[in-house]
């Protein structure tokens, strides 16, 4: 069943922030359990990072990315997740 979670991922887009450029891609995942529903999720990593942060948004990813505090929402952030989210629904 290895692999099965996971279907329809997106190429990685690289948007550029203050802190330096940050990868996002959108996938599919499900959880393993019989009958459960597929849901859309975001992934976002800054440039040279291993790990990815997972958000429900492009927006919360990212934040979640460039180690944001919860509460700030700069313009910047805003605009990279547009970005992502436009580039990504090119693709």
């Amino acid at each position: 069943m290895a692999g099965r979670s996971v279907a329809n991922r997106s190429e990685t887009v690289t948007v550029p922030t203050p802190r330096g450029p940050v990868e996002v891609v959108r996938q599919q995942w499900r959880s393993q359990r019989p009958g459960s529903a597929w849901n859309w999720e975001w992934l976002a990593r800054r440039a040279g990072q291993r790990d990815w942060r997972q958000g429900s948004t492009a927006r919360e990813a990212i934040r979640q990315a460039v180690l944001l505090a919860p509460a700030k929402q700069p313009k910047w952030l805003l605009d990279a997740a547009a970005r992502a989210s436009a580039e990504l629904e090119d693709l």
